[in-house]
């Protein structure tokens, strides 16, 4: 099995161009104790720092917000999160990506 990350513009699928340059997939950065079934994924520490500055540039791009998951592949999300730019960077810095979380990253929260 595989993670997969997906993000998709918010009421804009047509900026889904602005996510080819950057490498937005999680899967290589998983630490040897991640475990699907944890309430969070377990990610290297310092690839998040940069990752979180990658999200938030692809944030920037939007005009209000994305949508954001990190799911085994077939896996289906079974929590749902509305939460502003700032506090989503923040749960990506310290490693408490949900495991079966989709994240609603509204510029208007």
């Amino acid at each position: 099995m595989s993670l997969f990350v997906e993000i998709e513009f918010i009421n804009t699928r047509d900026q889904r161009s602005y996510l080819k340059k950057f490498d937005l997939q999680l899967h290589n950065h998983l630490t040897e104790q991640a475990d699907w079934d944890a309430e969070f994924w377990d990610f290297d520490p310092e690839y998040l720092v940069e990752y979180s500055k990658k999200l938030e540039e692809v944030i920037s791009y939007s005009k209000e917000g994305i949508e954001f998951q990190a799911l085994w592949v077939g896996e289906n999300p079974n929590k749902f999160i509305e939460l502003s730019p700032n506090a989503f960077l923040e749960i990506i810095r310290t490693n408490k990506i949900g495991t079966s979380t989709h994240y609603f990253v509204n510029k208007n929260v």
